[in-house]
């Protein structure tokens, strides 16, 4: 359950994109329409309670769906170059959208991160727009239409400036990235520069919140305050993917994957495939396997859904990740790409294949040991081995 709160509750799916919501929106709509119906009865102190909250439970969806559409404009642009599927979680002033595949030219990642911010601009245009429009009219339908269109015509214009500066994790970082990548040549070199920058940036917001804080302006100060450590705290994150990507580059799958591992049949029980395979030397995840044909893999994961009292009469057939919900990598794929997509698709691990052979499983695992492996001889430089 926490896993699924850390990672937004599935609501629907558009253009092929499966469209999450993080639960911190309670609390944005909340503070949305309090804020707005706060804002109007100031304004219209003759409108009675119902409208003002009618009105303020609008401003609020229309301004969840404005960041619905700022998050699509992404996928929609991934789409458009040949980048299908993912999914989108909604966060406040934006979100995150998790493609199916990288980006693998500075042009598209450019493209994509400033669909987004693109999007929320005209937006907040067409708002705007609309509060012209209505302004001069009169009644308490004109003035609701004119109100609405002028606050979240602010808040989409704010959304689209505020996700344009060019710092991790925002899409203006994105951008800057892209940029650095086609001038350097080098992604990892440019994702490391960003980070770098953003880290800068983090911390001179911190201090201006301390120095703000000082000041007597305390409210403003924490939320400086909080908005650099959150910055920094991403940069931090980009910093240490790029090290990894480095690190792992040029590795093949077929170097790292399990190999010859136990074969489950799709009708063992859950309770004979734990106390056989998982016991803690054993690989994560398991191919089932029926005739040399491979159904699916059983690990780690698909067990602890279950409840241990129903694992005597549970099969591995019936709890088992099978395509195409299980995606398959190749031997001669690079590890970094291959780690990606195992982190997507929130498995144990995933199958090597040769056509229709199974060569091996990639796991956490086996990976985990891959970096422990590369990264010794860095950490170990200057010093004798352990035992000698």
């Amino acid at each position: 359950m926490s896993s699924l709160l850390a990672n937004g509750i599935p609501i629907a799916r558009i253009f092929g994109l499966e469209i999450r919501v993080h639960v911190s929106w309670i609390f944005i709509v909340a503070i949305i329409t309090t804020g707005a119906a706060d804002q109007l009865s100031t304004l219209h102190p003759e409108w009675s309670d119902a409208v003002i909250w009618v009105v303020s439970g609008a401003i609020a969806f229309l301004f969840f769906a404005s960041v619905l559409i700022h998050e699509l404009a992404h996928g929609l642009a991934a789409q458009q170059r040949g980048l299908a599927g993912g999914s989108v979680t909604l966060l406040f002033f934006g979100g995150t959208t998790a493609l199916a595949q990288d980006t693998t030219n500075p042009g598209d990642e450019a493209a994509i991160a400033a669909a987004g911010p693109v999007a929320s601009l005209a937006i907040g245009a067409a708002f705007l727009v609309v509060w012209q429009a209505v302004a001069q009219l009169s009644g308490t339908a004109a003035d609701a239409i004119s109100d609405v269109g002028l606050i979240l015509g602010i808040l989409n214009l704010l959304l689209g400036v505020l996700n344009l500066v060019p710092v991790f994790p925002l899409d203006g970082g994105r951008v800057l990235r892209a940029v650095l990548w086609r001038r350097l040549g080098d992604e990892t070199r440019a994702n490391r520069y960003v980070a770098i920058f953003s880290r800068v940036v983090g911390y001179a917001l911190v201090a201006g919140g301390f120095l703000l804080a000082f000041a007597d302006d305390a409210l403003n100060g924490v939320m400086l305050v909080l908005s650099g450590w959150f910055l920094a705290s991403a940069a931090r994150s980009v910093e240490r993917r790029a090290m990894l990507e480095q690190l792992l580059r040029g590795v093949r799958v077929e170097t790292v994957m399990e190999k010859d591992l136990p074969q489950v049949s799709p009708q063992l029980t859950l309770d004979t495939f734990a106390a056989q395979y998982l016991n803690g030397n054993t690989a994560t995840s398991l191919p089932v396997v029926r005739d040399q044909t491979m159904l699916g893999l059983i690990g780690i994961s698909q067990l602890r859904r279950i409840g241990r009292k129903a694992w005597p009469t549970t099969r591995a057939a019936d709890v088992m990740v099978s395509p195409p919900t299980l995606p398959t990598l190749g031997p001669d794929d690079e590890l970094w790409s291959a780690l990606e997509r195992l982190r997507r698709a929130g498995l144990d691990g995933l199958p090597v294949m040769r056509g229709a052979e199974l060569l091996g499983v990639l796991t956490r695992r086996s990976v985990v040991a891959a970096v422990q492996a590369r990264a010794r001889p860095l950490t170990g430089a200057g010093a004798a081995p352990a035992g000698q």
